[in-house]
């Protein structure tokens, strides 16, 4: 009895020795101010692999351009699903535009994806010589909407993406005869634990 109490307390003297040498030998705020800059980093880098993948979406999608925006959805649903299981936000607004292979008067179909979580009121205006709105008065989370402008082939144009009135965003759009154009305009943001991430960037193809 008399040696379990002695190693009782030999134990219990240790572990003091331990929590002390530890106590001075690490700063708990440094480990936490250290903590937080990894997961910001973090953070940072997945946001940015985001924005390339959703681009990449495209690229891979080059030569179906009618699946450009069903890629860009899905991928962008499933980057949602995985950000809020992190306890993460994830909002993205996506505009592709294409033109088809022709000249003089044609159509041009415009795409609309709402990943922002919550419905909208969109109001589309181009700047043609008679300027052209379309309006969705309830586009509602998680869908896309479709829609066409009458374009000129050969004309450059200004799409004016507006919805609850406090959000206005200009997208240039170029066309040439006998070319297929896809412009793919991208509105991404990803709300974090320590800082929220924001990027707006279109980009321009010219398809097959």
């Amino acid at each position: 009895m008399k040696d379990k109490g002695q190693v009782f307390l030999i134990s219990a003297v240790i572990l003091i020795v331990i929590l002390v040498i530890l106590r001075i030998g690490i700063n708990l705020p440094d480990v936490i101010q250290s903590s937080r800059k990894l997961e910001g980093n973090f953070e940072k880098d997945f946001f940015i692999n985001v924005a390339n993948e959703l681009v990449k979406t495209i690229e891979i999608s080059y030569y179906q351009p009618d699946n450009i925006t069903n890629n860009v959805y899905d991928f962008g649903n499933f980057t949602r699903k995985k950000m809020t299981e992190k306890i993460q936000e994830f909002e993205f607004l996506y505009v592709g535009s294409i033109t088809p292979k022709s000249r003089g008067t044609d159509k041009m179909n415009v795409s609309v994806i709402n990943l922002l979580n919550k419905p909208i009121n969109l109001t589309l205006t181009l700047n043609s010589t008679t300027p052209q709105t379309r309006n969705n008065d309830n586009m509602v989370d998680y869908s896309s909407h479709d829609i066409s402008f009458d374009i000129i082939q050969g004309t450059n144009y200004i799409l004016t993406v507006d919805y609850n009135r406090t959000y206005n965003e200009n997208i240039t759009i170029e066309t040439k005869p006998w070319e297929n154009k896809y412009i793919g305009f991208f509105d991404i943001t990803l709300i974090g634990k320590q800082t929220t991430y924001k990027d707006k960037f279109q980009k321009t193809y010219t398809l097959p």
